[in-house]
């Protein structure tokens, strides 16, 4: 199973909600998908990016991984940047790491579809296939991006 970073970016709290129960529920039936860490995002009006706590806290595990908060602080702007670095700050991947997964262009991607009131569901997970995954994104009206982190 390869390690992947996985950005799924829907229009509303109520369609990631939807998701984030059904990628629960394939972890719990599927064996070839395993969720190592993940929580979900919201991006306000102005642009901050923040944590949503509703049925997420913790979403999947009780560390953060550093991929993903370094991600939230790219997407977040200043403030982002001190949310990311505070909840992926204890992970320890090297910079250098972090720097070839998180590169400009998976980004600006994301960023293009990670508007101001949109929320995200963002996962460290091992798994075989991105097809049971990609489809219950597309469901739920959202679009994924995906990002190796290991093989």
């Amino acid at each position: 199973m390869s390690q992947e970073l996985i950005v799924a970016v829907f229009g509303n709290v109520s369609d990631a909600e939807g998701a984030a129960w059904a990628i629960r529920k394939l972890e719990g039936e599927d064996t070839a998908f395993k969720v190592n860490s993940g929580v979900m995002a919201e991006k306000d009006l102005a642009g901050k990016v923040s944590l949503l706590g509703t049925k997420t806290n913790p979403f999947w595990g009780v560390v953060i991984g550093a991929v993903t908060g370094s991600l939230i602080g790219l997407l977040g702007g200043p403030s982002g940047a001190i949310l990311g670095f505070t909840i992926g700050a204890s992970a320890g991947l090297a910079g250098v790491a972090l720097h070839d997964i998180l590169d400009h262009e998976f980004i600006d991607a994301i960023g293009r579809d990670f508007p101001p009131g949109s929320v995200a569901i963002i996962l460290e997970a091992s798994e075989v296939s991105p097809t049971a995954v990609n489809a219950i994104v597309v469901t739920h009206r959202g679009v994924v991006h995906r990002k190796p982190i290991s093989q």
